[in-house]
């Protein structure tokens, strides 16, 4: 088993605190920092930690990228490792990953690679990052159409989750965050009742919210770093969804990560009941409740054995077979349950004619 050992996470005044503590650290080892954004949390969120840099007298080196899903890829992760080596970042500099998924994904591998691995720290900016994709180490980039194809296993030093940052967010990454949410939702236990509040939670609550899946993530993570068991339960949604993600971005959608797990929870939720004997009421729940939150994705018939075709080349597969997290019933998700592709074809079919 490898040695993993799990970031310090921390919240909005104690992440500063504990910042501005580690820069002083750095700056006293003549440490290089660099910070990856891109053109948006560069613009709406840097100014909050530029000040932190200047008062200590470190230099600023700002890696920025385009925002968007369609850059988490090997050209802009060729790009970073230029950056860091036209600068001389040796094997103690830092790598300060300032964004939503895109970016901790991007940056967490960029320093999980260079000069076989450099210290990260991750400062998640949207809500989806907050409770997912900043947590558990898992770092990489899209190739070749398929999501998260190319990457690897990397904790990062720290985890700093600013609240601040979410009152910069539009409403369609407000709603890509609460796609994880109701993922946690459903394997925790919660009921659809529990999702309503979602939609218009004050600042206290969102921080409970927050912090309820991150306990939850990181419970499950020590456990099982490496994803060979029960961390599996966190892809619920994912398989679908993921395809639905990189069909969307093939076609060039407006389809956001949130928004394709949302979708891919529908289709995975009717595998359940088929499969596992969920009770049917649960789909028919939170059917309505994605219905009054999203807009629905939309899947042809045409598109479906595009799908199927993703879905095959899922990171969960094994020997070819496609393997699902489904539940028994809210609360009891169960990992590497084994769908035939007659059984996908039925959930797919089902699902492009629901909308």
């Amino acid at each position: 088993m490898m040695n993993l050992s799990l970031a310090g996470i921390y919240f909005n005044q104690d992440a500063l605190a504990d910042f501005e503590k580690l820069l002083m650290v750095f700056s006293q080892n003549d440490q290089q920092v660099f910070i990856l954004a891109d053109d948006q949390t560069k613009q709406y969120c840097w100014p909050l930690l530029e000040p932190y840099f200047q008062s200590i007298q470190i230099k600023i080196n700002l890696i920025t990228i385009p925002h968007g899903e369609e850059n988490k890829s090997l050209h802009q992760l060729n790009e970073i490792w230029k950056r860091l080596t036209k600068a001389g970042a040796g094997r103690d500099s830092v790598l300060v990953n300032l964004g939503g998924g895109v970016i901790t994904d991007l940056g967490g591998f960029a320093a999980a690679s260079y000069k076989r691995g450099i210290q990260t720290i991750h400062f998640p900016t949207t809500l989806l990052a907050m409770v997912d994709a900043a947590l558990g180490g898992k770092t990489g980039i899209d190739f070749e159409g398929f999501k998260n194809q190319i990457g690897a296993f990397y904790q990062p030093r720290n985890v700093y989750i600013l609240t601040d940052f979410l009152k910069t967010l539009p409403e369609k990454q407000w709603r890509s965050g609460l796609g994880e949410l109701i993922k946690y939702n459903f394997i925790t236990g919660g009921n659809i009742g529990q999702l309503e509040p979602f939609t218009k939670m004050d600042d206290r609550q969102i921080r409970v919210a927050i912090e309820k899946s991150v306990r939850f993530k990181m419970e499950v993570v020590t456990e099982d770093p490496i994803e060979k068991g029960r961390r599996k339960i966190l892809n619920f949604g994912h398989t679908i969804g993921h395809a639905f993600e990189s069909l969307g971005l093939a076609r060039k959608m407006d389809l956001t990560h949130g928004e394709a797990i949302a979708a891919g929870i529908v289709a995975e939720l009717f595998i359940s009941v088929k499969l596992k004997g969920l009770n049917q009421k649960d789909l028919t729940e939170y059917l309505r409740y994605y219905q009054s939150l999203f807009d629905p994705f939309m899947l042809k018939e045409t598109d479906i054995e595009n799908v199927m075709d993703l879905i095959v080349h899922d990171k969960k597969n094994r020997a070819g077979k496609v393997m699902m997290v489904c539940l028994d019933r809210s609360g009891k998700a169960v990992f590497d349950v084994l769908v035939e592709p007659e059984q996908l074809k039925e959930c797919l079919s089902w699902y492009s004619e629901l909308f």
